[in-house]
């Protein structure tokens, strides 16, 4: 890894571990920290539960494929703009577009790489509360990855994730977690301290839904990038059909 490249990883090594006590509001420049002090409340009820020390995944963490993972940390830049073709792209710390999505078409959406390749495709199994999404490998419904569910917690918004393997559904595989206490957004395992990727953003209540976004992501080593993308894909599509109340 020549010089360049070994500052850049530093700066975002540094930037995940920053300390952050208590249940503080994360600022846009950091990410959890993984191995130094840093804690997130996790409001599953109403008494709530303890906070937790957050680590970085201890083996790697392959869904999609393994040429998607690195062994260090980066950062992701996440874009929506729903006026052109590709609606979503998901680009590296160089501007380098890594994976795109364009507008729905005949209720399904693709993610491509960046040699336009189809990585996964995401469809509606039916409208239902819970607004579920199901993933499949490349663009067919040939072998189906895992699917998506909106809960709700006292003062969060959960995306469950649960793998194909996983027939009773009785506890997630991962989690998109928004934290309306903290205003944090953040993707972590079943045991609910292990992170793939912080969301550099700041939820609220707010019931409306931006045509453009654009927000940073702090992805830990050894984790899927393609799996993290599509799942800020699905989150975003989800947010949207809950607040125009139909599926989009």
């Amino acid at each position: 890894m020549d010089a360049r490249l070994m500052s850049r990883h530093s700066k975002v090594v540094a930037s995940l571990f920053v300390p952050i006590t208590g249940a503080h509001k994360v600022p846009s420049s950091s990410g959890y920290s993984m191995s130094s002090p840093c804690y997130s409340s996790d409001d599953d009820s109403r008494k709530g539960t303890p906070d937790r020390v957050f680590k970085q995944p201890e083996y790697p963490i392959v869904i999609v494929d393994q040429k998607y993972c690195s062994n260090y940390p980066m950062t992701l830049t996440f874009e929506k703009n729903g006026q052109v073709e590709d609606k979503f792209k998901i680009s590296d710390e160089d501007g380098h577009v890594l994976f795109k999505a364009s507008k729905k078409k005949n209720g399904r959406r693709v993610m491509l790489d960046d040699s336009d390749e189809p990585v996964i495709s995401f469809t509606t199994k039916h409208i239902t509360m819970h607004r579920r999404r199901q993933a499949y490998r490349g663009d067919s419904s040939d072998q189906r990855l895992f699917s998506v569910k909106k809960t709700r917690g006292f003062k969060s918004l959960r995306y469950d994730v649960f793998m194909t393997s996983n027939m009773t559904e009785s506890t997630f595989n991962y989690r998109v977690y928004d934290s309306y206490r903290d205003g944090s957004s953040v993707i972590y395992a079943s045991d609910k301290v292990t992170v793939l990727a912080q969301l550099n953003i700041q939820v609220t209540h707010q019931k409306t839904v931006k045509a453009e976004e654009k927000f940073t992501v702090a992805l830990s080593p050894n984790v899927d990038k393609a799996f993290v993308s599509a799942l800020l894909i699905i989150r975003e599509e989800v947010r949207k059909s809950r607040y125009k109340g139909y599926e989009s």
